[in-house]
């Protein structure tokens, strides 16, 4: 196995964007990823620290708004360029407060009277706002990815399942029997811990935003589970790129 291309998703919910490299810290989450989340205007926002960990339910999510895989994503450090339907609609630094407001104005027409209140951007202080807060990693094979696709009747599509690092592979799961090894990418190592569970997230199609039928319950007839993926955790820092081999350390 090799490394095919690396991703990052600095804002939760939204589209990534492909890296020719990237530093993995040792402890830590992947550089650049989900830093950012766009809360979804719910009134308990204002009873909590802002900058904390939450649960995905706290922000909007693909799971229940197929819209936001309209949106097409690039980013320059913490601006981000977005368009909608092939034209530009925002552009903004997520860390400035004028620019979190032209996301969240953009954020709120697109979703009116969906969501309960004003969307709001949030900034997490340390770590990522992945689903989990442990500081874990997500790896996945292009042939699963192609396996999905055979038995969804969909194209093949990395996005759909908003990976780190995909991995070039020859079988459908194959990435699976590295949970429990301890690996070498690049200069970087990582153990790799569990496999990741979808969710309904992966019925949106990412070239379409149109939502398909419900997946999982075919994942668990043709496959026997519903994962697609695995989590690692990185032990020892070190750079990663394309192309670099997947060596088993134990």
């Amino acid at each position: 196995m090799i490394v095919d291309e690396l991703w990052h998703f600095p804002v939760k919910g939204l589209g990534g964007a492909t890296l020719t490299s990237a530093h993995l810290q040792a402890g830590a989450h992947f550089p650049g990823d989900r830093l950012f989340a766009i809360a979804n205007g719910h009134a308990r926002h204002d009873q909590v620290p802002a900058g904390t960990w939450h649960k995905k339910a706290f922000f909007l999510q693909l799971m229940r708004f197929e819209q936001l895989a309209e949106l097409e994503c690039s980013f320059d450090g913490t601006e981000i360029t977005i368009h909608h339907r092939g034209k530009e609609v925002a552009k903004a630094d997520l860390d400035s407060p004028e620019g979190g407001e032209q996301i969240n104005d953009f954020l709120g027409g697109l979703l009116g009277d969906q969501i309960p209140g004003a969307p709001q951007v949030m900034r997490i202080s340390e770590g990522a706002y992945t689903d989990t807060k442990a500081p874990l990693i997500s790896l996945g094979g292009t042939a699963s990815v192609t396996r999905f696709a055979e038995m969804s009747g969909t194209a093949p599509d990395v996005r759909r399942f908003r990976l780190n690092i995909m991995l070039k592979t020859e079988q459908p799961f194959q990435e699976a029997a590295l949970i429990g090894k301890t690996i070498r990418l690049g200069k970087a190592e990582m153990h790799v811990t569990a496999p990741v569970g979808r969710c309904a997230a992966i019925d949106v199609d990412p070239a379409t935003a149109i939502r398909g039928p419900h997946y999982l319950p075919q994942m668990e007839a043709s496959f026997g589970h519903t994962d697609l993926g695995i989590f690692a955790e990185v032990t020892r820092s070190g750079k990663v790129a394309p192309d670099d081999r997947l060596e088993i350390l134990d």
